[in-house]
């Protein structure tokens, strides 16, 4: 019988394969808004199942809109969200793609992978300050910002293309299992492929 976690890790996991001349890593983790909609239509759609089996649900209009509502709100975000990348780096041609895919869109960037001298996995911590806590900061000189902290990893560019940015952020909406782990795992791989520096871990704001 199958491991659940290796069906979940398959699902939703990040898969990485290196040769030679090409790095291959997708990940497959879902964007947290259509994560957490996923996981709100699994436990009203349990409810209202077992509800109907037990014949303690009465199919009305409140229960049509209250199954309904959750199916909206994941269909919104697995149209506006990414729900696979890949990111595909070959020596032999100098080059880079990465490709976001959602329901509708399917995004893909491409350039020389020369251009990166350095890789980073960004941290950062949810603002949930009130107006007390930040007035406290500004005086103190603190952080004390405690909110969801998230991980992404990240290329450095040897400078700022067409004026953007020189942080190439490979997952721009952090997905539901922002792991550091995971993200040391995919910086890692990368810094060894293309032999650059591995920065490890960078506080942002």
């Amino acid at each position: 019988m199958a491991n659940p976690l290796d069906m979940i890790n398959y699902l939703f996991g990040v898969t990485i394969v290196a040769s030679d001349e090409s790095l291959y890593i997708e990940d497959r983790r879902p964007a947290q808004g259509l994560g957490f909609s996923m996981i709100a239509l699994v436990v009203v759609g349990s409810i209202v199942g077992w509800g109907w089996l037990t014949r303690n649900i009465v199919f009305d209009e409140f229960t049509i809109a209250l199954t309904a509502v959750p199916i909206a709100v994941t269909l919104f975000f697995l149209v506006k969200n990414n729900f696979r990348e890949v990111y595909i780096f070959n020596k032999k041609t100098d080059s880079f793609s990465f490709r976001r895919q959602s329901l509708f869109r399917n995004d893909e960037l491409d350039g020389s992978a020369s251009q990166f001298r350095a890789v980073q996995v960004l941290k950062r911590v949810g603002d949930d300050r009130d107006f007390s806590d930040l007035v406290s900061d500004q005086f103190m000189k603190t952080d004390s910002r405690s909110g969801r902290v998230t991980y992404s990893a990240a290329l450095m560019c040897q400078g700022p293309l067409f004026g953007q940015s020189d942080t190439q952020i490979l997952r721009e909406s952090p997905p539901l299992l922002s792991l550091r782990r995971t993200e040391r795992r995919i910086a890692a791989a990368i810094a060894k492929f293309l032999n650059i520096p591995s920065e490890g871990v960078i506080d942002v704001l």
